[in-house]
């Protein structure tokens, strides 16, 4: 489901993609229906209980305070905001992410950074935009971080459990470094075999 919110926040596809995917699948009209409502729903969900109310106290705390300038707390536009906020019934009854979902598809030709995208739309869309930042800055994968903790593994055994976690940080850069160093001939690898390990040392 979280990658289906990934797509639903790129604007070029939004909730259209997701729909073309299910009807790729060996699924009933029904079927398919029920997944992208629960889909949607779900992401609905997600933004009123969390980034609605959230964010909402984030945007209202850049809210600089008026500053009193002899004395005069009375803002001359107080009644423009007054005035303006009579047209803004229709507009507060959708959320962010309803206006968003409604809004016309980029063209989806155009090259995008995502949340580049978003950074620039966080003043149309303050809340919508903590919510893509955090689910788009998800890594895909966790092969890395998952690599690093088996290669971690095999530094840090029964006989060397009393490392400092410098001198284990100092390993794992010098098996990397060492893997760059295969197509170096051998003379100049061994000089920095040498480099390396005074290195360590110290």
């Amino acid at each position: 489901m979280i990658l289906s919110f990934a797509v639903i926040l790129d604007p070029r596809y939004k909730v259209k993609l997701v729909e073309y995917c299910f009807s790729k699948l060996n699924m009933t009209f029904e079927e398919r229906e029920m997944k992208l409502k629960c889909i949607v729903d779900g992401m609905h969900k997600l933004y009123d209980t969390e980034y609605n109310i959230q964010s909402k106290t984030m945007h209202d705390s850049l809210i600089p305070e008026s500053s009193n300038v002899g004395g005069n707390t009375f803002d001359e536009m107080d009644g423009f905001d007054t005035f303006q906020s009579q047209f803004k019934v229709a507009d507060n009854e959708k959320s962010q992410l309803t206006l968003y979902l409604e809004e016309q598809n980029v063209d989806r030709k155009v090259e995008l950074d995502v949340l580049q995208y978003w950074k620039e739309n966080q003043v149309r869309y303050p809340k919508l935009a903590i919510m893509a930042r955090d689910i788009l800055s998800i890594p895909i994968t966790t092969v890395a971080s998952e690599s690093s903790f088996s290669i971690g593994g095999r530094v840090l055994n029964k006989y060397r459990t009393s490392l400092l976690s410098s001198n284990v940080e100092a390993l794992l850069c010098t098996r990397d470094w060492l893997f760059d160093l295969k197509g170096i001939k051998m003379k100049t690898r061994t000089k920095w075999m040498k480099i390396l390990l005074k290195t360590l040392k110290h």
